[in-house]
């Protein structure tokens, strides 16, 4: 039997492994910088000398912007994972009425669904758990977020059809003897 996933524990992880790596983008922004400093100090070929200086400047900024690009989305992943966390606590009460809850599935084409839950009537349910900023609204077939006046699409797609598909993978595998808990 595989060891029980925790609720956020999925996009946690996720969370630190961006921060490693922006750290690491962020070292070599420095090590860029600290070479393209050395050349230029070493270099007597003016036009030559341009060239490798400007060349330098631009890896470094670049790193350095994908540095910070991971950053954000280790800080979106931490607070998805705190999300997660709060939704387990909700769900607890479920599971003391008999509810079967499992967390981080993953399925094919959809990602992991962060909460596949049985009911003891026998129904299934597939919840996919966000900590977007901003207002949620159904509009033009779609669930999208509001601020202000402007409506946005998710950056992650369509998200209904996106639970529909983890929905519909979910009752395949039962119904093909997959079993969780």
């Amino acid at each position: 039997m595989l060891p029980e996933k925790q609720p956020g524990e999925y996009i946690r992880k996720l969370g630190e492994e961006r921060r490693q790596s922006a750290i690491l983008l962020y070292a070599l922004a420095v090590g860029v910088l600290i070479g393209t400093v050395l050349l230029f100090s070493i270099l007597r070929t003016s036009s030559l000398k341009v060239l490798l200086s400007l060349g330098g400047l631009v890896g470094s900024y670049y790193l350095y912007c994908n540095g910070q690009h991971l950053v954000k989305r280790a800080g979106d992943a931490q607070r998805g994972a705190i999300a997660e966390t709060e939704v387990a606590a909700l769900l607890r009460s479920l599971e003391r009425q008999g509810w079967q809850v499992e967390y981080n599935i993953p399925i094919k084409r959809w990602g992991d669904a962060d909460v596949v839950s049985h009911s003891p009537k026998g129904n299934w349910y597939v919840v996919d758990v966000k900590s977007h900023g901003g207002t949620k609204v159904y509009e033009s077939d779609r669930l999208r977020k509001r601020y202000g006046r402007n409506t946005y699409d998710f950056k992650e797609g369509d998200l209904i059809e996106k639970v529909k598909g983890q929905a519909k993978e979910v009752r395949r595998n039962i119904f093909n003897g997959a079993r969780w808990k």
